[in-house]
């Protein structure tokens, strides 16, 4: 059963707090849960109204390319008003949105936040941390629309870099239980790597196109039963830090907004089994099938000796 905002069962933690604990304590408490929930821990003001802007001012101008009209809300925090009926009309509007977000200044800016590096510091005691490309984004996550869900899995599988690393996940618009909170599988974390099965027969071939939809792991519908499966609800300035070990999904959206959310991802350098692989990618990166499972085996191997 998905626990909604209990207290007693979800690892909570405002932005006070964090500045109040030392390093060692949030340490501890990731390593227990597997993620950290920082809330207010971003300024909406200061660190996300440059992006809610620059994507309101690019729904605008995506509209346009696809023969469109899009009148923006003079309120940031509404940029996306009146989003659903556009792409219900121009259904090309909603790619060309996605493609596009990642590469606005403000996003950039957001990634390479000291907010951020200061918090991957803190959690994980990291001297030089980094990013890649192709590792970071931003999620558009309509009502009713279910195929682009991700499905039980890690983030090791498909980024790689180091076993010591942690994803930010970011939401841009509140994210209420109906609207489908990043679901987390607390603890996961600590049983190690998982092999990826592919369950479609033509990996190999969805691979290249960038499908990776046929990628599972083995035994998913038993995750629920096996940890305590939670889905918190997050607003804008919140922070969800994650272990690239720990299982998590997207749930759907039963809402009547796009949950529009940011995964940032950081690595540490100093990590052994980043080092040993030279910080190499996954399957995001141009990884096979058969060389990411290879390097899940090490992986796995290397985190459970930890």
């Amino acid at each position: 059963m998905i626990q909604q905002h209990e207290a007693g069962m979800m690892h909570q933690t405002d932005a006070g707090a964090i500045l109040q604990h030392d390093a060692r304590a949030l340490r501890v408490a990731l390593e227990r849960d597997g993620f950290v929930h920082a809330r207010g821990w971003l300024d909406p003001e200061r660190d996300l109204r440059p992006l809610r802007e620059e994507l309101g001012a690019l729904i605008v101008r995506a509209a346009r390319a696809c023969g469109a009209d899009y009148v923006l809300s003079d309120d940031p925090a509404q940029f996306d008003r009146g989003y659903l009926e556009l792409v219900a009309a121009h259904p090309q509007v909603q790619p060309l949105v996605y493609d596009m977000a990642k590469n606005l200044v403000a996003f950039q800016r957001l990634i390479v936040s000291e907010r951020l590096a200061g918090l991957f510091r803190a959690l994980r005691g990291a001297e030089l941390c980094g990013t890649a490309p192709g590792a970071n984004g931003v999620r558009i996550d309509r009502p009713g629309v279910q195929h682009h869900l991700a499905p039980w899995h890690q983030e090791l599988q498909f980024q790689f870099r180091s076993l010591d690393a942690i994803t930010f996940w970011i939401p841009l618009v509140p994210v209420c239980a109906d609207m489908g909170p990043v679901v987390l599988a607390r603890g996961s974390h600590r049983d190690g790597a998982l092999p990826l099965v592919d369950t479609s027969g033509s990996g190999a071939e969805d691979l290249a196109v960038g499908n990776y939809a046929g990628l599972r792991i083995a035994d998913e519908d038993s995750i629920p039963e096996r940890y305590d499966v939670c889905a918190p609800e997050s607003e804008p300035g919140d922070v969800f830090a994650f272990d690239f070990l720990t299982l998590h999904a997207s749930a759907p959206n039963l809402g009547t907004r796009a949950r529009w959310t940011v995964q940032i991802r950081y690595f540490n350098f100093d990590d052994p089994f980043g080092r040993e692989i030279r910080w190499a990618g996954g399957l995001k990166h141009g990884a096979t099938l058969a060389d990411a499972n290879a390097l899940i085996a090490r992986a796995r191997t290397a985190a459970l000796a930890r």
